[in-house]
């Protein structure tokens, strides 16, 4: 026997909260090739590394804000903006980490 599913809310997933994940997930991205190319160059790498690292800081944050306006939205699955925050937040907290062990 099959199941039903009904729904009463016609939810889509479009929305901020796709925006905050694609933004969260290009903060991951950034964190993983600055890692990637300063393991390379033995801690040697150039200046345009830290800003690319400032500008994954700035995409996690954004990400992490963009998910949480995202909560306001009505008839929205808030699955991605959930995801997004997640990321974001926890991204902005790496970007923090490694900003004070540089400072250290």
């Amino acid at each position: 026997m099959a199941k039903k599913r009904y729904r009463f809310e016609d939810r889509s997933r479009y929305g901020r909260g796709i925006i905050s994940t694609v933004t969260s997930a290009v903060s991951i991205v950034i964190f993983l090739s600055c890692a990637f190319i300063c393991m390379v160059m033995a801690g040697k790498a150039p200046q345009w590394i830290g800003a690319l690292g400032f500008s994954g800081f700035v995409m996690g944050f954004y990400g992490m804000f963009v998910g949480l306006e995202s909560f306001r939205e009505r008839n929205q699955s808030y699955t991605l903006s959930k995801v997004g925050t997640l990321m974001g937040g926890s991204m902005v907290a790496v970007w923090f980490i490694v900003f004070c062990v540089g400072m250290a």
